[in-house]
């Protein structure tokens, strides 16, 4: 390689950065760095600046990039002695700064040559002189040798540090503060800062308080709380900084307000326990006036935090072990909150508990003096009140006290042990008779069943007998009182007991509450007796989701659904539409609140689901099977209710998803037996010996009741993982389609046959391959071209075939975009076959279903990164070609296609071409049908939604926002009031985005015609209408006034 020319070519060229050819050279030793060098020579010399300034870039370019093997001791000295001589060239300071930086992090770069840099740069360099980004150079060179050479520059004392604090002193700039602190930190703490201390001080505490507020979109992402935080480790570095720190403190005091207050709390709660208990001790007393004012009075919950993290320091410091006798400050401030206590209904009372708190949280010495001090006033108090309403904070003064010692004893990072402290061992039958008096108190339940929970949370307080006390006061309290907020905290503290001790929850509470549910629903217009069985309901939701009490309610509610079922009513009550109808509405109760715990233990990840499918699974499929059986005269049975199939078919899913492979496997096998040859005697429970049907209820003129089922096939199907063993893919998917086409009775079986073929397809795409293009085309031209087929046989075909092209787009088969063109195209016949063309156009929005949400349908799909933007991408540029060929009433059906496919993209994707796609939107507006016309409005929500809108949007919504706002209060007020109540929902909430989205000389004209049209909305009949009205009126009212 000729070196000389490729450098010559690099540097006269100006492109500095060495080509991968000679780096490789260098690293393979077929180059000397030494010819480098003297190739480099005459531009290393120059006297042009701007040559020399060339050359010596394009060497420690190099030098950055080469292997640091390739750089022995010798070149190393060479190279440091080199830009050693370039530190007092202006230009040449940040490359040399550079290459110094990689040359100190070399093996071969040692003490020595670390201390010889280190004084060069403090003599050579004038750091006032620079930018911001010369001086980072500089900090990172100290920061190297901090972290590489630290003794060589402890060894040179206070000459190091000396020049240290002369080299930072009036930095500024947040990059550089965030490097400077941290290597403050490491000289605090390592190095003999004592006699120097007042230079660290000087350049540490001139940045306290930091109010520091970052530029917008700051490519650095430092914020006030990073440096901040970097700050308080540094004051908290040293404990020979408490002299001169602790007075500046308590300057601070008198002009310090909100986040500077702030931030003064927390960096004194980090510099106590450093600066150590006797320089405090002398000025305890003025710290603790300047947090108790921040504790007593300040309206802000942060800084109020912040005070109580300060005290809680200044205690642990003055006190930290039990031998530390609480004397002088300590007493002095309990003393101070119990006369604040005395007067209970002040709102400094609450203050003051959580003062009394602190010093429990703070150390063993100082809870337990509060805790012998504030206790028996309490009591005192509590049983002889100047005011009956008294009782209420006292108690909660109480259980505060009490919620504070479970999570220092029984808390996830509790270092304390209650055995050995034994804080309320003298209290433990007034606690027991004052809580027992709180529960069964009106107004107190609440505060009593938070004490309860907390001391059966700490460890051995309290034995069985007296947990089960407590148990059956809170029942009460959660079966006869109406107060949502009591019910709420009842059921939350059950909870947290059932953790400690859940075979008292399951021997005291859940008997009870089983016991409280009706053996038959109430009656139709009996609210009282449905809202109450229905909170029983929502609290054993809340209680069972505990392994240890999930087998009862497995137990409990499929017990009380087989009475449901089997229990024989009056034929009066039975055969009127009525007491069915409540039945129903039960059994879902019931049905739901299991789902519900079984979701909540699946997002928990508790391993305890699986063992019970076997207990629920085959006792629901004998519930539906047995409903679904041919039945002679008598009342309908209860589990031929769709809605009721459909929670089954829902903990089906949900249920098979989390079995293991082979455990999927033998019960598919099962089901497909079931449901292909007729065997449910393998599905079921073993206390049925025979089976209700005996025959298969996808055969060939199988009754209404017994298609049904298929909610179970389809749900297994699409529980099922995509790697498990299935019967022929080709017969199996073929066997399916045509069912759904042309056996299944009504729509409700299609879709659930749709959406087992969806997912089948979804994961089995790929062994699908070969087969799968001529069953589409088969499909396609088959049953949904034919216009001489049956309209809802071509409606089902088309259904069947949008499905199956949503499994593929979903993970991005080509197979997909061949499809969803094919139904595009369609759209052409509009004129020749209007009812089909619409039904294709709204049928996309089958494709923007996706995959769903948790627990929603299809939440057990594959889907594959950026799938719905590919969609998107495909099928907006057909639609928009479509839509501007057709005429007249046929271009309705893109508008149509369009809108059913705008759930698929978020906002963000819009604004990309919203200049194409916000004539299209705001034509969907006025679409008749509420679906299309409801996506189009929820998009424009969307868009206005959008901070930072770019100045192209920001014009193009501003031109556009009459006619939008025109166009909303037109769907808000639809001839059609019934059926659109979720149109005009979304209309007003997307309304009442245009005061915050849109600057009001654009819509002024309008202001006082909508104000005056949402009064009318006030009087919908619809609640939920109603309310948006209501919060959209107050937006448009306050919509240019002055704040």
């Amino acid at each position: 390689m000729d070196v000389a020319r490729v450098v010559r070519t690099q540097v006269t060229t100006g492109e500095l950065d060495p080509p991968q050819d000679l780096v490789n050279s260098v690293n393979d030793s077929s180059v000397p760095l030494l010819d480098v060098v003297k190739a480099l020579g005459e531009y290393l010399t120059s006297t042009e600046d701007d040559v020399r300034l060339k050359g010596l870039t394009f060497l420690t370019n190099l030098v950055k990039v080469i292997s640091a093997n390739r750089i022995n001791r010798q070149a190393t000295v060479t190279l440091t002695r080199f830009y050693l001589s370039k530190l007092d060239d202006f230009d040449s300071l940040p490359p040399a700064l550079s290459a110094l930086i990689i040359l100190s992090k070399l093996p071969t770069f040692d003490d020595d040559a670390a201390v010889e840099v280190y004084r060069a740069v403090v003599e050579q360099v004038n750091m006032k002189a620079y930018v911001q980004a010369t001086r980072h150079l500089v900090y990172q060179l100290f920061d190297s040798f901090l972290a590489l050479h630290r003794q060589a520059l402890k060894n040179m004392g206070a000459d190091f540090l000396n020049s240290y604090t002369k080299m930072v002193d009036g930095e500024k700039d947040p990059r550089n503060l965030m490097l400077l602190f941290s290597m403050d930190r490491v000289i605090l703490l390592e190095f003999d800062v004592k006699d120097l201390i007042e230079d660290f001080f000087d350049i540490t505490f001139c940045y306290f308080p930091i109010s520091f507020k970052p530029p917008p979109n700051d490519p650095y992402g430092i914020t006030a709380e990073d440096l901040k935080s970097a700050l308080r480790k540094c004051m908290a570095a040293s404990p020979y900084f408490a002299k001169l720190a602790l007075p500046l403190f308590l300057e601070k005091y008198a002009t310090a307000v909100g986040q500077s207050m702030k931030d003064l709390m927390l960096s004194m709660a980090a510099c106590f326990p450093v600066y150590g208990g006797d320089a405090v001790r002398e000025r305890g007393t003025e710290l603790w006036d300047g947090i108790k004012t921040e504790i007593m009075y300040s309206s802000d919950k942060s800084v109020e935090a912040a005070a109580l993290s300060a005290l809680e320091s200044l205690m642990r410091t003055l006190y930290p072990t039990e031998a530390d006798a609480p004397v002088g400050l300590a007493q002095d401030i309990i003393k101070q909150c119990l006369d604040i206590l005395d007067e209970p209904e002040k709102t400094q009372s609450l203050a003051a508990t959580k003062a009394l708190v602190a010093l429990l949280n703070a150390s063993p010495s100082t809870g337990k003096f509060a805790v012998s001090q504030a206790l028996p006033q309490l009591f005192k108090q509590f049983n002889r009140p100047s005011l009956p309403s008294h009782r209420v904070p006292i108690l909660w003064s109480i259980s505060s006290l009490l919620i504070a010692a479970s999570k220092v004893y029984a808390g996830e990072t509790a270092t304390r042990s209650y055995a050995q402290e034994r804080t309320f061992e003298h209290y433990r039958e007034a606690l027991m008779d004052t809580l027992r008096e709180g529960l069964r108190t009106e107004g107190l339940k609440e505060a009593a069943t938070r004490g309860c929970v907390a001391l059966t949370e700490i460890p051995g307080f309290w034995g069985r007998d007296e947990v089960e006390e407590v148990v059956r006061g809170i029942d009460d309290a959660l079966l006869n009182d109406d107060d949502s907020d009591v019910r709420s905290a009842v059921v939350t503290g059950l909870t947290g007991i059932s953790k400690v001790h859940p075979t008292v929850i399951e021997s005291v509470t859940l008997p009870l509450l089983f016991h409280a549910l009706p053996e038959h629903a109430p009656g139709l217009y009996d609210t009282s007796s449905r809202d109450k069985y229905r909170s029983i309901l929502r609290s054993l939701s809340e209680l069972c989701v505990q392994p240890a009490l999930f087998e009862t309610l497995v137990i409990r509610i499929t017990t009380k659904l087989d009475f449901l079922t089997s229990s024989t009513a009056s034929a009066e009550e039975q055969t009127t539409q009525e007491a069915r109808e409540c039945e129903v509405a039960y059994a879902w109760d019931l049905l739901h609140c299991l789902a519900g715990v079984i979701d909540k233990k699946v997002d928990d990840k508790h391993v305890d689901v699986v063992k019970h499918f076997d207990t629920i699974v085959p006792r629901l499929y004998a519930l539906c099977i047995s409903a679904a059986a041919p039945k002679l005269g008598g009342p309908e049975p209860l589990f031929r209710d769709r809605r009721l199939l459909t929670v089954v078919g829902r903990i089906t899913e949900r249920l098979v998803w989390e079995l293991n492979a082979d455990r999927q496997g033998k019960h598919f096998a099962a089901v497909f037996a079931a449901f292909a040859q007729g065997e449910m005697i393998g599905i079921l429970p073993a206390s049925v010996p025979k089976p209700p049907l005996t025959s298969s209820p996808l055969r060939l003129g199988a009754p209404s009741p017994e298609q049904d089922l298929i909610v179970l096939y389809s749900s297994v199907v699409q529980g099922l993982k995509a790697d498990l063993p299935f019967p022929s893919y080709a017969d199996w998917l073929a066997a399916s389609v045509n069912w759904a086409i042309n056996h299944a009775r009504d729509s409700f079986h299609v879709r659930w046959a749709a959406d087992m073929i969806a997912a089948f397809v979804n994961k089995r795409a790929s062994g699908l391959a070969e087969p799968l293009p001529g069953m589409l085309e088969t499909i396609w031209v088959t049953d949904v071209q034919d216009t001489s087929k049956e309209f809802e046989t071509r409606r089902r075909a088309l259904l069947v075939y949008l499905h199956i092209t949503k499994a593929l787009a979903l993970v991005r088969d080509p197979l997909a975009y061949t499809a969803i063109e094919r139904i595009v195209d369609v759209f052409k016949l509009a004129y020749f076959d209007p009812a089909f063309v619409n039904e294709a156009a709204k049928g996309l929005g089958v494709i923007a279903e996706g995959k769903g949400k948790a627990k929603e349908r299809g939440s057990h799909l594959t889907a594959k990164l950026l799938w719905a933007q590919k969609v998107w991408g495909f099928a907006l540029p057909r639609i928009i070609e479509g839509d501007q060929d057709a005429k007249g009433k046929d271009r309705l059906v893109y508008l149509t296609a369009f809108s059913a496919l705008l759930p698929l993209v978020p906002a963000s994707l819009l604004l990309a071409d919203l200049q194409t796609i916000l004539p299209l939107l705001l034509r969907s507006l006025a679409l008749p049908d509420p679906e299309p016309r409801t996506n189009a409005i929820t998009a424009l929500h969307g868009v206005l939604e959008t901070k930072n809108l770019s100045a192209e949007v920001d014009t193009l919504v501003h031109d556009r926002s009459v006619e939008m706002v025109e166009s909303l209060i037109k769907s808000v007020f639809s001839e059609n009031q019934e059926s659109l109540g979720k149109v005009r929902a979304a209309a007003l909430r997307c309304l009442a985005t245009f005061p915050d989205a849109v600057r009001f000389e654009a819509l002024q004209g309008l202001k006082s015609r909508v104000i005056k049209d949402l009064g009318k909305a006030l009087d919908d009949p619809l609640r939920v209408v109603r309310r948006e009205a209501v919060e959209c009126r107050a937006k448009w009212y306050r919509y240019g006034q002055p704040t």
